[in-house]
């Protein structure tokens, strides 16, 4: 302050300018969840600062497994730190679940087997997971019983299950039917003789059947009488 005969004098004020607000990050998105095998996308955070101050925007993923191997969450925290070290953080989170069964391979055809000793093997199948985790499978032959020994149903089912416990299955239907009869051996060939105490006694005979089993024989005679007492022909079957 000077006056006009040149005397002045001088008293100060100080305003300190400081910035204690830290950046402010806008809303990100609430907590979603996905289905593997799509991969977690997340939104791209924007930051203000109420000094207008250049803004560093950095984030970290932290992988947090669930109970399985397709499931698990991913969370990322971004920090905004302005160029007076103040600084905020947010983040979002995506979990990652497998809901979808293992995608099982073709079933081999049915077919129609004579015996039981024609079963095929049970063969190794293999499928395919969304989410690539290990697969296991079973096999398992359910019987239903026909008429008779060589007369049943073999449904065959391959069952998926992935880590998660998602689970898929094919079958199979193996009928076993036995339409062949025995193979006959040779007979006695036919003979005539003069009296009927010459008939021989019945013989024991054996057929060969293409399935394992018991072959029952059963002999009967036929008889056609002719003129006289000792006269006639005897079929013998």
């Amino acid at each position: 302050a000077a006056d006009a005969c040149g005397n002045s004098s001088t008293s100060s004020q100080t305003i300190n300018v400081q910035d204690i607000t830290p950046p402010i990050i806008e809303t990100l998105p609430e907590a979603a969840t996905i289905n593997c095998p799509a991969q977690p996308e997340f939104a791209q955070a924007v930051a203000t600062d109420n000094c207008s101050l250049p803004i560093a925007l950095t984030f970290v993923d932290v992988t947090t497994p669930g109970a399985c191997e397709g499931s698990y969450s991913i969370t990322r925290t971004w920090t905004a730190a302005d160029g007076c070290g103040n600084s905020s953080t947010a983040s979002q989170t995506i979990n990652v679940q497998d809901i979808n069964a293992p995608v099982a391979p073709q079933a081999p055809t049915d077919i129609t087997v004579s015996c039981g000793s024609e079963i095929p093997t049970m063969v190794t199948l293999t499928a395919r997971d969304n989410c690539r985790d290990d697969i296991t499978v079973e096999g398992i032959d359910v019987i239903t019983p026909g008429t008779c020994s060589n007369s049943y149903t073999v449904v065959r089912t391959w069952t998926f299950t992935d880590a998660c416990n998602n689970t898929s299955s094919v079958s199979q239907t193996i009928t076993v039917s036995d339409i062949i009869p025995p193979t006959l051996p040779e007979v006695p060939a036919d003979l005539t003789v003069s009296c009927a105490s010459e008939v021989p006694a019945t013989l024991s005979l054996t057929a060969v059947d293409n399935c394992t089993g018991n072959i029952t024989a059963e002999s009967v005679d036929t008889l056609v009488q002719g003129d006289c007492p000792n006269s006639f022909v005897v079929t013998r079957t």
